[in-house]
């Protein structure tokens, strides 16, 4: 039987220093928030080893007393709270009174700081939480922390630690909220380099085009909402401007950063169905609300919130988002032409050596002409399902005669139930059973991106892009599954990739994963030079696929390395495969293959083709 005991007083107090300190980037987050506490609108941060080696934070701020110093490094002390009650109008970002008590009991500390009204200063130094040295020293006025070996007395909680690498990646994601929510002039230093250099002048789109270079500010939609108890501001990313993941979302309450899984679902509400499948808009919003209606006592790091009317923010941020989309955000609308019957046919006339006949849609009236047989030259191509036939060429087709023809009104009670078909398309697999034999001929292609296929039974139309990325995926996964890794080509000119400093972080500690997929990098001076591509990878596409690996690896710990590995072999697959507008030749061997392998969707899950019986048709159009 297991007896109740009471724990010593040193485990307990290392117990909570681990709920508060949770490695290098919480550290960081602490002394940050006691600096702009302290009224400090001028910080340096600087980190060694990722921050496991030294964190050292100097501010301008008010300082302390050698008394206030001591006191500071004792449990539950603090300057921000005297009763419960101060708990619910909050102002400050510090208040439980165990940020400096825990990070002094977990690792070797030095603090120097002096007040305006003294003349010097005093430096202390704590081991473990005990004061080893104290002395008078020359200092300016505000206070400087150095925290030295972090968890060295508690060596199972160092072994967790990660690499040097990315814990600074951490520590740079803080910072770099930080920098987002408050006007200071900020210095980041990492291993004696610079990273950052924030003044307190810019505006929030200038920050983020610093800590996301590949945005432009045309990219930037800003956001406002006001009313008597609550205001909305930020910033949002045009809709078709995206990441595949919501690492660049960013909220703050009270200019405290906090995750909410609540208000990035609201976030993307707010788009509706301005996003593309898959994608996630860049934000830094700000809520600020009366601090009694909030409470930020819900966690140790003080990381989450519980709003007091949660609904009402819910639905004032999504209101916002939509309105200031709808208002900023400029669509592209084509109306009919009212010009003359005559002006449209010699116009059409004029064009009709680049048009593609499949792309009209004739409409047939009770009192329309017969149509001329020389309307469409038959050269359509025969399938072949070896692959082994002439490549097509959509520019085999051409319209030979454009006849004049009359539109008739379709029944509004006619229609199609696409979405039944879709869904029905997706959980039968049953036409794929159908012999190859069957398939009669590709018809040619529609609006630049999907194949017409005419069958004994049906229409099939193809997404040639999604059956293209998908044919390519499969055979990456299958030279991987062979070779161990992607073929590379490399460039003659090695190219420098754009990325902000977290991208660049990781693509750096990743360079073995990358030439796995067929990636060659180098490292000059913290620059980034991709030296080789896999296969099929376009020129221009470098930086779209680097961006997107490094975003998908960015959650690697969260969504397994192997559905990860997918994903990026996914992007290569995307960026190499056919696109709209492309002339696409071969299609035949690809129809074999995605019909023979049974294959529905393309990687990222987006259906490939539409099935479309004759009977369908028929009922459409009332034959019997």
């Amino acid at each position: 039987m297991i007896r109740i005991k009471e724990l010593p007083k040193e485990v307990i107090i290392k117990i909570a220093a681990g709920e508060v300190v949770a490695g290098p980037n919480s550290v960081v987050k602490e002394l940050l928030e006691n600096s702009l506490d302290a009224g400090a609108d001028e910080i340096t941060i600087e980190i060694v080893d990722g921050g496991k080696a030294i964190i050292r934070v100097e501010d301008n701020g008010c300082g302390m007393t050698a008394e206030e110093m001591k006191l500071s490094i004792m449990p539950h002390t603090t300057s921000k709270i005297s009763t419960i009650e101060d708990l619910y109008s909050l102002q400050s970002f510090g208040f439980r009174g165990e940020a400096l008590a825990s990070i002094s009991r977990v690792s070797k500390m030095k603090m120097i700081s002096k007040t305006q009204e003294e003349e010097i200063g005093t430096q202390l130094e704590i081991f473990g939480g005990e004061i080893v040295d104290e002395k008078k020293v020359n200092a300016k006025t505000g206070t400087i922390i150095e925290v030295e070996d972090l968890f060295y007395n508690i060596p199972a909680r160092r072994k967790f630690l990660k690499s040097e690498s990315v814990e600074g990646r951490y520590v740079t994601e803080i910072i770099e909220k930080f920098a987002l929510s408050n006007s200071v002039n900020l210095v980041y230093l990492r291993d004696k380099r610079e990273i950052y250099h924030f003044t307190k002048d810019l505006d929030l789109v200038t920050k983020c085009l610093k800590i996301y270079p590949e945005l432009k500010s045309k990219d930037l939609i800003e956001i406002f909402y006001e009313d008597t108890s609550i205001i909305i501001s930020g910033i949002i990313s045009n809709p078709k401007v995206a990441r595949s993941n919501r690492t660049a979302q960013t909220f703050f309450v009270n200019k405290r950063y906090i995750k909410a899984a609540s208000l990035f679902s609201i976030l993307e509400k707010g788009y509706g169905e301005m996003l593309e499948k898959g994608k996630h808009p860049y934000s830094v919003i700000f809520i600020d609300l009366p601090p009694d209606t909030i409470d930020v006592n819900i966690h140790p790091q003080k990381l989450e919130v519980k709003f007091k009317d949660e609904q009402k923010i819910v639905m004032l941020l999504k209101n916002v988002i939509r309105e200031s989309l709808l208002k900023k955000t400029k669509f592209t609308i084509e109306f009919v032409s009212t010009r003359s019957d005559n002006e449209e046919k010699q116009q059409q006339e004029e064009k009709i050596s680049n048009i593609n006949p499949i792309q009209d849609l004739y409409v047939k009236s009770a009192n329309t002409e017969s149509f001329d047989d020389q309307v469409f030259k038959e050269s359509s191509v025969s399938f072949d399902p070896r692959g082994e036939g002439r490549r097509f060429d959509p520019n085999e087709l051409r319209i030979n005669k454009f006849k004049e023809h009359n539109v008739h009104e379709i029944n509004k009670n006619m229609h199609f139930d696409f979405d039944r078909i879709k869904n029905e398309f997706k959980k039968d697999e049953t036409f794929f059973d159908l012999d190859l034999n069957n398939l009669i001929r590709i018809l040619g292609t529609v609006a630049n991106r999907y194949i017409i296929v005419e069958t004994k039974e049906s229409i099939l139309i193809v997404d040639f892009h999604a059956a293209h990325e998908r044919y390519i995926f499969e055979e990456l996964k299958k030279q991987i599954s062979e070779k161990g890794s992607l073929s590379t080509n490399l460039l003659i000119t090695p190219y420098k990739i754009n990325l902000d400093e977290i991208r660049k972080s990781i693509i750096i500690e990743n360079k073995d994963y990358l030439e796995k997929l067929g990636i060659i990098i180098e490292e000059k001076s913290y620059e980034v030079y991709v030296k080789g591509l896999p296969t099929g990878i376009d020129y221009n596409d470098i930086e779209t696929v680097i961006w997107n690996i490094a975003d998908e690896l960015r959650v690697i710990d969260f969504e397994g390395a192997e559905k990860i590995f997918d994903k990026n072999l996914a992007t290569i697959a995307c960026r190499s495969a056919v696109k709209t507008g492309d002339n696409p030749v071969g299609l035949e061997k690809l129809l074999t293959e995605i019909l023979e392998n049974k294959l529905l969707t393309c990687p990222h899950g987006r259906p490939i083709m539409m099935h479309l019986s004759f009977k369908e048709l028929d009922k459409y159009f009332e034959r019997t």
